[in-house]
Order: C-alpha cells, then sequence, then structure tokens
C-alpha cells in the first residue's frame, strides 16, 4: 500500500502574471521565468551506496552478486525507495521495491545536507543511520558526517533502470498529472523550465524532441461550467532578449487539442487547423511526439505526422527553454482534464544524430495529490497535481474494485493527516509521522493488506500486563490540528483482527483511534460486548457513541469511517452508512502533548489491537457519501 506523503521539497519563487488572447492562451504580461531553485543533486539517481571502512563496519549488509541493491530518493523531498534482488519474495536478476523516509537540506546543485537510515539487503529497515553533508559530481556521491557512504549512480545502467520500472509497476503505483483549470485568474498549466530538470545541457535544447502520454476528457467529478474554451496546448518557448519572458510571441512551436479538432500556432500566432480530428465526446487517449530544431517544429499524434510552425519573431530562432502543458484560459474555467504520464524530453547529438535522453517523469516518486509546482517543474506550474491511474485494479475480501494502495485517485477524497503502513514503523506519513509504544515486547511484520500485497502491518500483542502497545502521533500544541477545534472531522481505519475474543472476558473496549482527555474528544472503537464499531464523541462530562449494525469477525478486513459535523454523526462500514445521530455535543481536546492513538490507547490494560493495520486517515474536513464509498471501495472493500 502506498499512501500520501510528506512532501518537503524546496518552492521555487514567485512566478508571472498572465493576460491572455482571443484564443485563450495566457500571454505573460510581466516579467520572466523565475530564476533557477537548486535541484537536488540526489535526484534521478540509482544510488549503490559502497562499503567504505566506517561504513562496513557498521552495516553488515552484503551488496548482491546480480543486480546492485540502489536507493532512489523521491522527487516529492521526503520519500526514499530501495531496491534490492534479495528480499526474500525475489529471485536475482530481479527488483523488489522497499520504502522509507529522508530529509535533505539542498545548498546548490552539487551539495548538501541528507539523512536516512540504510535498508538491509533483504528489504528491512536497518538500524544504521547516515547522516551528514554529501557531494555529488561525476556520477558518484560523497555522504560524510557518522559513517562516510560513497554512491554510485547507475541511472545510465538499463540492466539497473529497467528491472527498477518493473519493481515500481508490481509495487501497484501507476501515477499521472492531473491539469485542472478551476481558477478565474490563471490557467492550468504543468511547466517545465529545462533549466530545474537536471538536464547535462544547461538552460536550453537547440534540437531535441519530447514524448508524452495524454489523456484529454471532461473530468466526470468537475462542477466547473462549460464556457466553451477547453482547449488544452503542449508549448514550447524559446529564450529571447526580454529577459526570456514565456509569450506567443517567443513561442517555438504550440499544439492545441480541443473541441475534437487538432490545431497548431502559426508563425503569426494564430490558432489553424491540421486536419487531425477526435470524438469530442469521448475521452481522447494521445501518444505525441514533439521534435524541434532551431527553425522548425512538427508532431505525431497518434502515428499521424504534423507540420507546425515557430513563431515569425526573431527571438523565437533561439533555443527552448520552457516546455508547457496547458489546460483552458486565464480568464475563465473548464470542466475538462488533461492527464500527462510518461514525460520525456531529449537533446539532439549533433555529431551522432542519436537523441539523448535529458528528463523523464513518469509521477510515480510522488505522492498523490502533490503539488507539482515544486522543483524539478516550475512556481508559474497551476492546478497540476499527481493522481493515481491504478484505483480500478484491486482486489481483496469484499467486491471493491480499488488496487489498496491507498493513493487514491482523482475520485479519491485526500487526508490531512494519513499513515499507509507499509513499515513496521508506520509506513509513510502525510501531516505527522507515527511513534511506536512498548515496540519491543509486541513484534511486528509487515503483511498483505485489504486488497494489497505488503502494505499492512502485523502486530502480535504481548500477554504480559503492561506491555501492550500501539501506535501513536503528539499534539503539537493546544491548537493542534488534530483537536478539530472546529467540530468538523473524518476519521479512518482499514484493519482486521485476528481474534475479536483477545480481551479476556470482553474486560476491554478494542481502541482503534482515540484522542481523549478529562472526558474531552473522541473514539473509534469496537465495543467489547458488542463487538461491533462505535463512534464515542465526548462532551467534557460525558459521552455519547454512535454504534454500527456490523460485528466485527476475525481475520477480516474493515473499512470504518466516522464524520462529525457540528453535532451530526455518522459512522460508515465498508462505504456504507450505517447509523448517525444529530445533537451532538462535542468538545476537543486540546491538551497540549497529549497523544492521538492508532490501534491502541493503553498499555496497561488489553484494549489493544492484535491484527492487521493497513491505513489510518483523519480530514480537517467533513467526507460525503459518495466520497466515503470512493475510499473503501479503493480498498477493495465495498458492500455492493
Amino acid at each position: 500500500m502506498q499512501i500520501s506523503k510528506v512532501a518537503t521539497a524546496v518552492a521555487l519563487s514567485t512566478g508571472l502574471l498572465f493576460g491572455c488572447n482571443s484564443d485563450g492562451l495566457p500571454i505573460p504580461t510581466d516579467g520572466s521565468t523565475d530564476p533557477a531553485t537548486p535541484t537536488s543533486a540526489l535526484l534521478n539517481g540509482y544510488w549503490e551506496f559502497s562499503d567504505t571502512a566506517a561504513f562496513s563496519a557498521a552495516y553488515s549488509s552484503s551488496s548482491s552478486d546480480d543486480l546492485p541493491n540502489v536507493y532512489r530518493f523521491s522527487a516529492d523531498g521526503e520519500t526514499l525507495y530501495y531496491y534490492t534482488d534479495n528480499s526474500a519474495d525475489t529471485t536475482l536478476g530481479e527488483y523488489e521495491r522497499f520504502e522509507t523516509t529522508y530529509e535533505e537540506t539542498i545548498e546548490d546543485e552539487t551539495s548538501g545536507q541528507v539523512a536516512f537510515t540504510l535498508f538491509n539487503d533483504d528489504g528491512t529497515v536497518s538500524s544504521v543511520s547516515v547522516d551528514g553533508d554529501y557531494s555529488a559530481a561525476d556520477g558518484g556521491l560523497a555522504i560524510g558526517g557518522n559513517i562516510p557512504v560513497s554512491g554510485t549512480d547507475h541511472s545510465d545502467n538499463t540492466e539497473v533502470t529497467g528491472p527498477a520500472d518493473t519493481a515500481d509497476e508490481a509495487s501497484g503505483v501507476d501515477n499521472a498529472a492531473q491539469i485542472l483549470d478551476t481558477l478565474t485568474d490563471d490557467t492550468g498549466e504543468l511547466r517545465l523550465k529545462i533549466l530545474n530538470t537536471s538536464s547535462t545541457v544547461g538552460k536550453t535544447i537547440s534540437s531535441g524532441k519530447l514524448t508524452v502520454d495524454l489523456t484529454y476528457q471532461l473530468n466526470p467529478d468537475s462542477e466547473q461550467v462549460d464556457e466553451g474554451q477547453n482547449n488544452s496546448y503542449i508549448s514550447l518557448y524559446s529564450t529571447n532578449d526580454e529577459d526570456d519572458k514565456v509569450s506567443n510571441a517567443y513561442h517555438h512551436g504550440d499544439i492545441a487539442i480541443g473541441d475534437g479538432i487538432i490545431q497548431y500556432r502559426d508563425a503569426s500566432g494564430s490558432l489553424t487547423a491540421t486536419g487531425g480530428t477526435f470524438d469530442a465526446n469521448s475521452t481522447f487517449d494521445a501518444t505525441v511526439e514533439v521534435v524541434w530544431t532551431p527553425t522548425s517544429h512538427t508532431f505525431t499524434i497518434n502515428g499521424e505526422t504534423y507540420t507546425g510552425a515557430v513563431s515569425s519573431d526573431p527571438g523565437s530562432f533561439k533555443e527552448v527553454q520552457v516546455i508547457a502543458l496547458r489546460l483552458g484560459t486565464n480568464s475563465g474555467v473548464t470542466p475538462y482534464e488533461l492527464i500527462a504520464d510518461n514525460l520525456k524530453v531529449y537533446s539532439l547529438d549533433e555529431s551522432s544524430g542519436e537523441y539523448v535522453e535529458e528528463f523523464k517523469d513518469n509521477f510515480n516518486d510522488y505522492s498523490v495529490g502533490y503539488d507539482l509546482n515544486n522543483s524539478p517543474y516550475n512556481s508559474s506550474t497551476s492546478e497540476a497535481t499527481v493522481i493515481s491511474l491504478s484505483g480500478d485494479d484491486g482486489s481483496g475480501d469484499g467486491d471493491g474494485d480499488g488496487d489498496g494502495d491507498g493513493d487514491g485517485d482523482g475520485n479519491i477524497a485526500q487526508a490531512d493527516f494519513e499513515w499507509n503502513f507499509s513499515d513496521v514503523d508506520g509506513g509513510t506519513a502525510l501531516g505527522k509521522t507515527l511513534t511506536t509504544s512498548k515496540n519491543d515486547s509486541n513484534p511486528k511484520q509487515v503483511v498483505d493488506g485489504a486488497a494489497s500485497t505488503g502494505g499492512a502491518v502485523h502486530i502480535t500483542q504481548s500477554t504480559d500486563s503492561g506491555s501492550y502497545g500501539y501506535y501513536y502521533t503528539t499534539m503539537d500544541s493546544s491548537s493542534d490540528p488534530l483537536a478539530f477545534e472546529d467540530g468538523t472531522y473524518s476519521m479512518e481505519i482499514v484493519f482486521s483482527a485476528d481474534d475479536v475474543n483477545f480481551n479476556p472476558g470482553f474486560s476491554q473496549d478494542l481502541q482503534l483511534l482515540e484522542n481523549t482527555d478529562s472526558n474531552k474528544g473522541y473514539k473509534l472503537i469496537i465495543d467489547k460486548s458488542s463487538l461491533k464499531p462505535k463512534f464515542r464523541i465526548y462532551d467534557g462530562s460525558g459521552s455519547t457513541s454512535v454504534e454500527a449494525e456490523t460485528v466485527l469477525t476475525n481475520d477480516t478486513f474493515m473499512h470504518i469511517l466516522a464524520t462529525f459535523n457540528n453535532g451530526e454523526a455518522k459512522l460508515y462500514i465498508n462505504g456504507v452508512l450505517e447509523k448517525e445521530a444529530t445533537g451532538l455535543t462535542f468538545v476537543p481536546n486540546t491538551k497540549d502533548g497529549d497523544k492521538v492513538y492508532i490501534g491502541g490507547g493503553s498499555n496497561s490494560s488489553q484494549k489493544n489491537l492484535e491484527g492487521v493495520i493497513d491505513n489510518a486517515a483523519f480530514f480537517n474536513d467533513v467526507l460525503t457519501a459518495d466520497e466515503v464509498a470512493a475510499r473503501a471501495n479503493y480498498f477493495g472493500l465495498s458492500a455492493e
């Protein structure tokens, strides 16, 4: 299960102000592209770390006899992927992907500071942490600090990158970029400035090409009015003498797709029909290749090749500096969406006549919901976010069709706090990290989730009093968002229990999610007597509960989602509303330093989960019935 991750990438500087022309394509009215923010030297590398003397003494994991075991630092700025062919479920020559987190401070394009924990060869997280300054040069990486580490980049070795891509696919991650236009002061755009791509050619490409897979369609979730300005664009812009302004005056080729026709922008700046058409009432999937030289622009869509044009302004006959995928207009909105995947940019090696790959992005290294107006993309990017394309091919205990990786897609409500339990420490976190209690007394292992392989954590509780374990995060202040002071929130857990009778004599409720103190806060539990889920709301002097109808059974995954909206509580099981109540009073627990518990609530009594946690999440708003059903379905749990 891959879930939303905390995005800590460094933001780029302020973007441009735009106007628009008659066909709706934005034209900058001021300024130029923003100055470059350093791109991490760690990105795009497939790093094999060598065993220097200090490294070897601290870390006994040996290198592979076949594929090198490599690390990849995610573009989201926090997730670290590890590829090994030495795990229990792989054979030599085939990678399995594991993940943890890292922290980085970027100094410049070759150096910074990084901290992360090493993996053992079998994919388990070791106890060895690396924390120090790094520098990169000529395909090598040196990390100083507590444990000096040397790294070799295998990104040019297809025998490494190919199996790594296969491992990405096997992990169930299949993301893409979704571009929308719901703003009346900007257009939807994914902007790539060549300077920000870690390109070996510098900031521009004189002759080159790009390839991308596009889907252009009516967004089924859109609430925007169709104003008839629905074009999508693939735009190239050249350097110029106006401080490299991005403008139609300096377009180096522009393609428009919309209203059932394919157009290009001619030398005068007007859109001109190519003769290419598509069904305007259906989804249009397009495999696109765009080729340019200093004076020409051609493009191929689904095998049909068209001749475009470069602006007649002399400034356009320079080198391409910006590539942009756009949707809609600056002053209006559109109910359409443009989905982009497998974006690649190449430069032409004039001496060999071969294209050299300079940049690629399949968007699988970002969390779902990640805003792409961060490096390596330009800060003028607007309403371009990461979605999952894999939400319809999973299976599980229910009849839902989700893949259970928890990333969601464009139709899945995104949480404000979420933990995917892809490793025993609670997995990838969104919003806050988790801590484990009594970890040594309660063995944990990664197991299959509700609808995913290796995406959940099984907990075996100790039988010794005072040693029962749980996960928790801490309230940072009296106004911590997990207190939900405004009285509107939703909470979710996906889990299974080994034995519903684990609590001897039903002496304790089974705690699933909890944040209470002095009769303030909230709980989500399994009632000790009825064995039914119960949502408990505290009012300062006592509590009121809403109890579901479904009885918990052994070894069966259940999706529970509870919502509270200023006095109205609802409790959903596997996507179906089972009970609701109104007129309730909620008094939040605002005690600084208090814990928010997951899978338990105490060390001193047996009310903690012995079983599997697949996912836990909190939302700062109230999910609708459709949104609840979609999330349950995504984990393969549905009553239908």
